[in-house]
C-alpha cells in the first residue's frame, strides 16, 4: 500500500507555479531538515522568514533569485537553533535588510554567533532590530509589507512554563507570524510547541496553547489558507487544538534527511481535520528514515530514499484574486 500511495503522490507532485504582477509570492526553500521561506510582494517588498540550515547553501541562493535589488524589508529569525539561522550571516551581507525580528536567546554555537555579530553590523548601517529579550511581543502587531500584512501571533525572549526538554525550551518560544494578501493567509511557525509525543490527540499545552487562547478570545487570529507546519512536522507540535484554530487548506512540512520528520502522527492530525493528503506537501519527498512507517509519514517515501536538499522547493501563490494555490516547484523526483 505505501508503494501505491508513493506513485500517486509524485505524479501529483510535478508541476510548478508562476506568479503575475500582481500575485504574492512564497518559496519554502529545500535546506534539508531545517527551514529558509523567501515571500516577495507584487509591488516589491521582501519577507525572508528563518534562514536555512547551518550545512545549507540553498537559502542565499533562493534569496539572490529572487529578491529584485538588495534590500529585504523584513527577516525573521524565529528561534536560536542552527537549522533556522544558518545562513542569516550571509543574507545579511549579501542584502540590506531593514528590519530584523529575533528572539534573541543567547547560544554558544558558532552560527548563532556569527549571525549576532551580522545583525549587530547591520544595525550599524541602519536596521532597526525587535530583541525579545529587552522588547516583549505584543501579539496582534502589525507591520506593513507592501500591500501586504504581517501579524505578530506569538513569541518569547524566554519561557517561563515547565515540563519542557531543554531543546523544546529553545523551540517554544519561535516567532510566528501570520502574512495576509488579498483576503488570504500563510501562518509561519518556526518550532513552536504544543503537546508532547507521549499525550493522546486532543493535548493542547504550551505556546500553541497560549495562540488558541487568543484565538478564541478574538485577541488575534490564528484562521491561515496555508500552514508551514511547526518543528517540521514533529509531534510535539501540530496539537489538534492549534490546527482546528488554523483550520489550514493547505500544509508544508519542510523537513530533511534526519529526525524522521514529517512524522505520521501530525499528519494524520492534520488530515482529521479535513486536509486532503493531496494538499500536504514536504520538501523532503521521497525521504524513507523508517521501515515499518510509524514514525516518518509514509506518504510520499520512496524505499531506500536518502532525500537530498534542493530538489523539494514548495512553491505558495495567493492571486490578486485571494485565490491560494500550492505546488512542487518544478518537477519534484521524491528520489
Amino acid at each position: 500500500m505505501i508503494g501505491a500511495l508513493s506513485v500517486a503522490f509524485l505524479v501529483q507532485a510535478a508541476g510548478g507555479l508562476t506568479p503575475g504582477p500582481a500575485d504574492l509570492y512564497v518559496r519554502v526553500v529545500d535546506v534539508g531538515p531545517g527551514l529558509c521561506t523567501i515571500t516577495e510582494t507584487p509591488n516589491g517588498h521582501y519577507m525572508i522568514y528563518d534562514a536555512g540550515h547551518w550545512q545549507s547553501s540553498q537559502c542565499l541562493a533562493a534569496a539572490r533569485e529572487i529578491v529584485d535589488g538588495d534590500e529585504v524589508d523584513l527577516l525573521v529569525i524565529s528561534h536560536s537553533d542552527s537549522d533556522h539561522l544558518g545562513e542569516a550571516d550571509e543574507l545579511l551581507a549579501a542584502f540590506n535588510v531593514r528590519q530584523v525580528i529575533r528572539t534573541g536567546t543567547v547560544r554558544t554555537t558558532t552560527t548563532w554567533e556569527n549571525v549576532h555579530e551580522a545583525v549587530a553590523r547591520e544595525v550599524r548601517d541602519g536596521a532597526s532590530v525587535m530583541n525579545l529579550q529587552s522588547v516583549p511581543l505584543i501579539p496582534g502587531t502589525t507591520i506593513a509589507l507592501g500591500d501586504a500584512t504581517v501579524t505578530l501571533i506569538a513569541g518569547w525572549g524566554a519561557w517561563t512554563g515547565s515540563g519542557l526538554t531543554t531543546s523544546e525550551r529553545r523551540n517554544v518560544v519561535s516567532v510566528v507570524v501570520r502574512l495576509d494578501y488579498a483576503g488570504a493567509s500563510i501562518l509561519y511557525t518556526g518550532d513552536t510547541v504544543g503537546r508532547r509525543i507521549t499525550d493522546d490527540a486532543s493535548a493542547c499545552k504550551d505556546a500553541e496553547a497560549f495562540m488558541v487562547a487568543n484565538h478564541d478570545a478574538g485577541t488575534v487570529s490564528l484562521k491561515a489558507d496555508v500552514i508551514i507546519a511547526p518543528h517540521h512536522g514533529a509531534d510535539n507540535a501540530s496539537s489538534e487544538c492549534f490546527i482546528r484554530a488554523v483550520d489550514p487548506d493547505f500544509v508544508v512540512f519542510s523537513a530533511g534527511h534526519e529526525y524522521q520528520h514529517p512524522r505520521r502522527n501530525a499528519a494524520e492530525r492534520y488530515h482529521a481535520q479535513g486536509v486532503p493528503w493531496t494538499r500536504m506537501y514536504r520538501t523532503d519527498l521521497g525521504d524513507d528514515e523508517s521501515a515499518d512507517g510509524n514514525e516518518e509519514w509514509a506518504r510520499g517515501r520512496a524505499a531506500g530514499c536518502t532525500d537530498r536538499r534542493g530538489d523539494d522547493d514548495v512553491e505558495i501563490v495567493i492571486r490578486a484574486s485571494g485565490a491560494v494555490e500550492v505546488a512542487y516547484r518544478g518537477s519534484a523526483s521524491g528520489c
